[in-house]
């Protein structure tokens, strides 16, 4: 099935306009972006860049990144509304969240069963702007104790909430961005010849993230890109693990049963991503954890 996002296709590409000065990260208090240790090759992200244009082009109804973009602006539009209630989140606004983050919406429901009080007071702490946002990412995925899986799953919850409630300040920190545990994430994919190494110097955290995803904002600019650029690295970030995975899970011979028929090289991407509702654009607060 090929995938259905957010928002109609537009013949004007509207992150494209006179050049500009390089977009830049919105301050966030005690958060300066450092610097990356490694280097990326630019050519590695425009050929990323040119296969997720390809897999748009050859996909049913949908012919450009556009759609995309919509579709992350509207996922967007929903984390703010919700963010924007601060202590006046409840347990449906938290469903609404989780049935938009795809490694949390089928372990949300129990979870709210066994602990909805401690779940909704941990996304009211979680966008709460006084504290680091490492601090409160962890404090939230530190709810799941010694559940590894829930533990990586609320990650992802946490991170998802503060990026898409202001996608400009704060770049996603999903664990398939980048897991300094393991060494593997998005991130990896970028260095050329990384199969070779064992140790990548990538710093875990919100500061190193923002100092990378700099990089790419000004390779992107480099490009021709000048607006949305948080939402064109997202997809460069989830197009580059999306190739690692199903190239590992084809060498397993598990690609089919895990991401999807292998003529739709998109399942992933929008999955990963939470904008592939099955009605064909984000649902919003009637949102369900599926």
């Amino acid at each position: 099935m090929r995938p259905r996002v957010a928002g109609p296709w537009r013949t004007c590409m509207r992150w494209f306009r006179k050049p500009a000065e390089v977009v830049k990260d919105e301050a966030v208090p005690d958060l300066t972006p450092v610097p990356p240790r490694v280097t990326f090759d630019r050519d590695i992200l425009a050929t990323k860049l040119n296969t997720l244009q390809e897999n748009i082009a050859d996909a049913g109804g949908v012919q450009g990144l556009q759609t995309f973009i919509e579709a992350l602006q509207s996922k967007h539009e929903v984390f703010a509304e919700v963010v924007a209630k601060g202590d006046e989140i409840d347990d449906a606004d938290v469903r609404t969240l989780g049935g938009l983050v795809f490694s949390v919406r089928r372990k949300l429901g129990p979870l709210l069963a066994e602990r909805q009080g401690a779940v909704v007071e941990g996304v009211r702490s979680l966008v709460r702007p006084d504290v680091h946002p490492d601090e409160r990412v962890q404090a939230f995925a530190d709810l799941a104790g010694d559940d590894r899986k829930l533990r990586r799953g609320l990650w992802d919850f946490g991170s998802e909430v503060l990026h898409f409630a202001d996608p400009e300040a704060l770049p996603l920190a999903n664990r398939w961005v980048w897991d300094s545990g393991t060494t593997a994430g998005a991130m990896r994919e970028f260095i050329r010849g990384n199969d070779t190494l064992r140790e990548i110097p990538i710093d875990d955290g919100y500061a190193a993230l923002l100092g990378m995803r700099q990089w790419f904002y000004e390779a992107l600019h480099d490009m021709g890109f000048y607006r949305d650029l948080h939402f064109v690295t997202d997809l460069l970030w989830v197009q580059a693990y999306s190739d690692y995975a199903r190239s590992l899970s084809m060498s397993l011979g598990l690609i089919d049963a895990q991401f999807g028929a292998r003529e739709d090289p998109l399942e992933l991407v929008v999955k990963l991503l939470g904008i592939d509702s099955p009605e064909g654009r984000l649902k919003g607060e009637q949102a369900s954890l599926h």
